[in-house]
């Protein structure tokens, strides 16, 4: 008996610290920056090493933070903040309470330049500016069924066509903005669309912005790549509008290299692109021998280099500058559709484009970013034309092209970026840019002339609704500038709430209006602990810019500099007559004087929950007013009453306006995450419904002195849109990359093809309809690429190398829908309630990448 007393006394007193160690204690502590400022918001995280258990907390206003009933056992302290290094620590967690920890956290250093933006995390943040973003990586870009031709096309699927500004989607290339995507497809690191879409340091919303950033070479290790890819007509469908399968040869190479420079201080990236196409335009039209069908042979050779160096002066700072070559040469362009053969005209375009930024960060929390940019291009279009040209409306085209320009282009563009973490509540960005380009050009377009017929039997019946012809000297030189500034503070209320104000200003020398200044606002707020459901909302102004276009025609035909002579009812084939040579008056062009910079108010308000790890669901719905559209008008158009024109020294004076206006209501839903551990979809549905009463700056209404009629549907305004992007792991390590998108109809102006008020524009429509009444029919398509990697690892020269080959193949229209390009509205057309051109038909790419890694 009294040795199971003693035994027991002995157990109790072995287990002891066993069971003492169970008792749980408490891990708290300060989050502090290098000045000793509490930082508030960071978030902390705790892993037991154990069983990888873990649990995470914010830290409060006076930076503490606390872990209650903490076990004994070894663990893994995690601080995170944005602008700092990450701290990482290992506890051991005892018996008693610990004191509490004093976390410092460095501000980060400088791997590569700052975006003036911080990127979305993989999980649901209370950032205002960490809306849903449609993040495209260059491992995602790899996978997915995309032409190296056409990358802007796949990334403005997911922008709104309303929120897009005059000139086209809104794309920056490294924070700069540019007019097209001309760098090699290998030197994009990811792309975002949609991202922060009130943020004061962008011009135009998110749903209308391309942001791309450009790879750059590590500084501890080599990384190259070598592309190829080869589209024939094997396999290709025939177009529905074609007789045969046209001929196909398109290829691409594409080789890249990437590493350290001497010194460990300094790295490189170099990419290069040879992209050649020989494919045919179909022409579907009817001359006065019957229906013409033909594939029009055309060619397009792109080469591309693209150079980043870039170097690290210390911790704190970053120097980069890139240099981009462009050289594209078009031979057949603009052919296909109504254009007969003869009507292809060539193009050739060469640009240079150099980047400097300088990259600075500052132990007080300061982030500030310079960017210098040089750009100069130079194009050619066209030739001189030998004769008139000859266009029956929707019918066929004929005669040489009208198109005859050289063009010669300088732009400097320069800003700073400067963003401001104060004690980790506010987080300041302002900024400032200018921009000067400086244009010389020579636009000798239709100084050969061209006839226009209202139908195929008025060309029979050599009836010519109008003669135009441009005389005088095509030469012109002018200068466009530009100057912004923006202030925003994006204010930590609570870690559930996240408010965002904003400020900008936007002038142009080009517009007399000063009145630009675009408020923006966006909150986010997460109801609960765990953040699993986000409310986030906006609202915002954004000012829009005059189209180059409009300055250049307005200098060039204004009466004198070029004389823009056009005649009714002329005859034919001599519209001045035998022997004569008195032109009549000149038809100009002008800016309006009380003409505005056109706005874009939105506001949305919208719901993400998470669904399960790494996967939300999004609902968002949105209001878009524009307000001071473009348009033109002939304000000299014949009077309604008495048929006289009100100033009879000039036949038409189209004055470019700002007095069009649009509006835009669309519920969106969006999927992003996994489906199992096979599938990572991105899937948005947008229902919409947008209106307007103008076509674009140029567009020309049926009546000059009522406007009533040209309020309708948007050219773009497709109701229904669905798109799809995402990869399927399959078995045996292959994977599917797939790209949908589907649509319902848009709609198209229906006209007679005549020119009744005496105009001299054929854009009449009949008695009682308004303009875009037709609807055409839904587009699907749907892309795929199947492929897989072969990967090797082994020991080359002392370290180890890995090498990759992938293999792949991709069908472009998988299903081989006829897609029409649009339905011709003109009653007086033989085409007329149907269409005459659709977008390519199944074609299949054959592509190989070798990649290494040391």
């Amino acid at each position: 008996r009294h040795f199971a007393i003693l035994a027991g006394v002995v157990t109790v007193v072995i287990c002891s610290p066993t069971l003492l160690a169970q008792a749980p204690v408490a891990v708290t502590g300060i989050v502090q920056d290098q000045t000793g400022a509490v930082v508030q918001g960071a978030r902390v995280t705790l892993v037991r090493q154990t069983d990888a258990s873990k649990r995470s907390a914010s830290s409060s206003s006076d930076g503490s933070f606390r872990f209650d009933a903490v076990s004994p056992a070894d663990y893994v302290l995690t601080v995170q903040m944005t602008g700092f290094e990450n701290f990482q620590d290992v506890l051991t967690v005892g018996l008693e309470n610990r004191r509490p920890m004093i976390v410092r956290l460095r501000v980060g250093t400088l791997e590569q330049e700052i975006i003036v933006e911080a990127d979305s995390s993989d999980k649901l943040s209370t950032s205002a500016s960490d809306a849903a973003t449609t993040k495209i990586g260059d491992d995602v870009i790899g996978k997915l069924p995309v032409g190296s031709d056409d990358l802007m096309a796949v990334f403005t699927r997911f922008l709104s066509p309303a929120a897009l500004p005059a000139e086209g989607v809104s794309l920056l290339v490294d924070g700069v903005p540019g007019e097209q995507l001309d760098l090699p497809s290998s030197s994009i690191s990811n792309v975002r669309v949609d991202r922060n879409p009130y943020s004061a340091a962008f011009q135009h919303p998110g749903t209308a912005r391309v942001e791309v950033s450009t790879k750059r070479g590590h500084r501890s290790r080599y990384d190259g790549a070598l592309d190829s890819f080869l589209r024939t007509s094997l396999f290709a469908a025939r177009n529905a509008f074609a007789d045969s399968v046209p001929d196909i040869a398109t290829r691409l190479v594409q080789p890249t290299l990437g590493g350290p420079l001497p010194g460990k201080k300094a790295a490189f990236f170099v990419a290069g692109q040879r992209f050649t196409k020989d494919e045919s335009a179909v022409t579907d039209a009817v001359t006065v021998a019957g229906p013409f069908v033909a594939n029009v042979p055309t060619s397009h050779r792109h080469d591309n280099i693209f150079t980043r160096p870039q170097w690290w002066p210390n911790d704190l700072q970053v120097l980069a500058a890139t240099y981009t070559f462009n050289d594209q040469v078009f031979k057949n362009r603009d052919s296909g559709g109504f254009n007969l053969p003869e009507r292809g005209v060539g193009v050739e375009r060469r640009k240079h484009k150099v980047t400097v930024t300088h990259s600075l960060l500052s132990p007080s929390g300061w982030q500030n970013n310079i960017i210098f940019s040089f750009t100069h291009e130079a194009d050619r279009t066209g030739a001189p034309a030998a004769a008139p040209g000859i266009v029956v409306n929707d019918a066929f085209a004929a005669g040489p092209s009208p198109s005859f320009v050289t063009d010669n282009k300088r732009t400097v563009d320069v800003q700073n970026v400067t963003r401001y973490y104060a004690r980790a509540r506010h987080s300041l960005l302002f900024g400032a840019r200018v921009r000067a380009d400086q244009i010389a050009t020579a636009d000798a377009t239709n100084f050969g002339g061209t006839f226009e017929f209202g139908s195929l039997q008025a060309f029979i019946d050599r009836t010519p609704l109008t003669f135009r012809i441009n005389q005088g000297d095509p030469n012109i030189a002018y200068g466009v500038y530009l100057a912004t500034g923006f202030a925003q503070d994006e204010i930590r209320v609570t870690p559930q709430l996240t408010l965002t104000f904003g400020l900008r200003y936007d002038w142009q020398s080009t517009i007399h209006d000063r009145d630009n200044v675009a408020p923006r606002l966006a909150f986010a707020f997460a109801p609960g602990r765990r953040k699993q459901t986000v409310v986030r909302g906006g609202a915002g102004t954004f000012y829009d810019n005059l189209p180059r276009a409009a300055t250049e025609r307005s200098l060039l035909v204004d009466g004198v500099q070029v004389h823009e002579v056009v005649i009714a009812r002329p005859a034919f084939p001599n519209p001045f007559g035998s022997g004569e040579t008195v032109s009549p008056p000149p038809s100009t062009v002008r800016i309006a004087p009380d003409l505005r910079a056109p706005s874009l108010t939105q506001a949305s308000v919208g719901i993400e929950h998470e669904l399960w790890a790494k996967s939300w669901l999004t609902t968002e719905y949105s209001v878009l007013r524009g307000d001071h559209l473009f348009r033109t008008r002939n304000i000299n158009a014949p009077l309604p009453d008495t048929g006289l024109r009100p100033n009879p020294a000039f036949v038409n004076v189209n004055q470019v306006e700002s007095t069009a206006s649009q509006r835009t209501e669309a519920l969106a839903v969006t999927f992003q995450g996994r489906i199992g551990k096979v599938f990572q979809p991105y899937a948005r549905y947008i229902l919409s419904k947008t209106t307007n009463d103008t076509s674009g700056a140029f567009s020309l209404p049926a009546d000059n002195y009522d406007l009533r009629g040209e309020s309708g549907p948007a050219d773009f305004d497709a109701r229904h849109r669905f798109n799809l992007m995402g990869v399927l792991s399959l078995p045996r390590a292959f994977q599917l990359g797939l790209l949908m998108t589907a649509s319902s109809g848009v709609p198209f102006n229906l006209t007679t093809g005549f020119d009744d008020n005496g105009d001299t524009v054929a854009n009449d429509r009949p008695t009682g309809v308004t303009r875009n009444t037709g609807r055409g029919p839904a587009a699907v398509q749907l892309d795929a690429r199947l492929s897989k990697n072969f990967t090797m690892n082994h020991e080359w020269r002392g370290s180890q190398r890995r090498d990759v080959v992938t293999i792949g193949v991709d069908v472009f229209n998988a299903i081989n829908h006829t897609n029409v390009t649009g339905v011709v509205g003109v009653e007086a057309s033989p085409f007329f309630g149907r269409a005459n051109s659709a977008a390519p038909a199944r074609v299949v790419q054959f592509s190989a990448r070798y990649s290494f890694r040391q």
